[in-house]
């Protein structure tokens, strides 16, 4: 039976499984393209541009030009994937949540990944930061899991 759900991909599971010498490459991989197989990947917008931003400022040798990148998550995602930004009225009320539930720093850019995900309608969101997603979800509405 063919997978029927949606699966969206962080930041940390995009970077690993684009670069071969990353030591979670083999079970990132894995994943998107189990995924893509099934043709159901979705990017949250925030994380593709996170995912340039890791891999054109790593430390050297490792470091990719901007070219580079581009082409490298081009090749990648834009024909096969669904990339799921919010919009100005979605992030006002993302904005307004964080402060009512007293989310803040860093972790805010989780809740914008997890809510482009949400949008999206995935099932499950693939990251290797699985603690820091679990503690912005409080329902089942979709599973956060890590690429094994």
């Amino acid at each position: 039976m063919a997978d029927r759900h949606l699966h969206a991909f962080d930041t940390s599971v995009i970077v690993a499984a684009m670069l071969g010498w990353h030591e979670q490459h083999a079970s990132a991989l894995r994943t998107l393209q189990q995924a893509f197989d099934r043709n159901r990947v979705v990017v949250p917008g925030p994380a593709l541009i996170e995912a340039y931003s890791v891999m054109t400022r790593l430390p050297a040798p490792h470091r990719l030009s901007p070219s580079d990148t581009r082409e490298l998550l081009d090749e990648t995602f834009s024909a096969a994937a669904r990339v799921v930004p919010l919009t100005a009225q979605e992030l006002w009320r993302l904005v307004r949540e964080l402060s009512e539930q007293q989310v803040a720093g860093g972790r805010a850019y989780d809740a914008h990944i997890l809510a482009c995900a949400r949008k999206a309608e995935a099932s499950v969101l693939w990251t290797f930061n699985e603690r820091d997603f679990q503690a912005l979800v409080d329902d089942d509405e979709i599973a956060i899991r890590t690429p094994s």
